[in-house]
């Protein structure tokens, strides 16, 4: 079996004198799906910031593909081949919907430039309509389709979405849950945050469940829909 892209091992955060993660073991391998779960203030985004370098280790390892990478810098870890959609989306307000693509455009790890801006307008049709707009003139569902674009321009090898649909329309987050299922179909990695369990466990390979930062399920969809309690305990369904 390949070594996962993305792996947290034993992995131990907080901030200031409290401790949010408690020994975590978390990956994602190559072209794998994972939903990434809990209630609020579980610990998920805490994890997500560990791996990435944001937030400083208190024990445990990062690895990507194999390497411990539990010391090395947040943009050297992104250019390993991770893009991300962090919550509030980060659209750059002053510039244009091309702008803010070009800005991130590179080709991948691998020199692949699989994801073009024009795959991107192909992919979200409104931004295409919105190519005059700025950042700050379009609606939250654009914001975060271009959040999305954006991310893609890097050719990335794992894309991680934090809270994915948070604050958008019903029709918009079903537009946002099909381009996730286009790009997983593609192999590119995914790690998915959203508080809409239903849409994730239809989506996903694998279901990572956090509660107060220590990981009760870790396990295909299926077998989570099945054990009803828990699902109602940790997710509130």
């Amino acid at each position: 079996m390949s070594a996962a892209i993305l792996e947290a091992g034993a992995v131990k955060a907080g901030y200031g004198a409290g401790m949010v993660l408690h020994g975590i073991d978390f990956s994602v391998r190559p072209g794998e799906a994972v939903g990434l779960m809990g209630r609020n203030g579980m610990g998920k985004t805490t994890l997500l910031r560990t791996m990435l370098g944001l937030l400083p280790l208190r024990g445990g390892r990062v690895a990507m593909d194999g390497a411990d990478i539990s010391r090395e810098a947040p943009f050297r870890r992104i250019r390993r081949g991770i893009a991300v959609v962090p919550e509030g989306r980060g659209v750059f307000a002053s510039l244009t919907v091309p702008e803010n693509l070009r800005l991130a455009a590179r080709p991948g790890v691998d020199g692949s430039r699989r994801w073009t801006e024009e795959r991107v307008l192909d992919t979200f049709p409104r931004l295409k309509e919105r190519l005059s707009n700025r950042g700050d003139q379009l609606s939250g569902g654009e914001q975060q389709m271009l959040a999305i674009g954006r991310a893609l321009m890097t050719n990335p090898r794992l894309l991680i979405l934090d809270e994915a649909t948070e604050g958008l329309a019903p029709l918009i987050r079903d537009e946002i849950w099909r381009v996730i299922a286009t790009i997983r179909e593609t192999g590119i990695a995914t790690i998915v945050v959203d508080k809409t369990v239903a849409s994730i466990l239809s989506l996903v390979d694998r279901s990572v469940v956090i509660v107060k930062g220590a990981v009760v399920f870790d396990g295909p969809p299926a077998a989570l829909q099945a054990d009803e309690a828990l699902m109602h305990r940790c997710l509130g369904v």
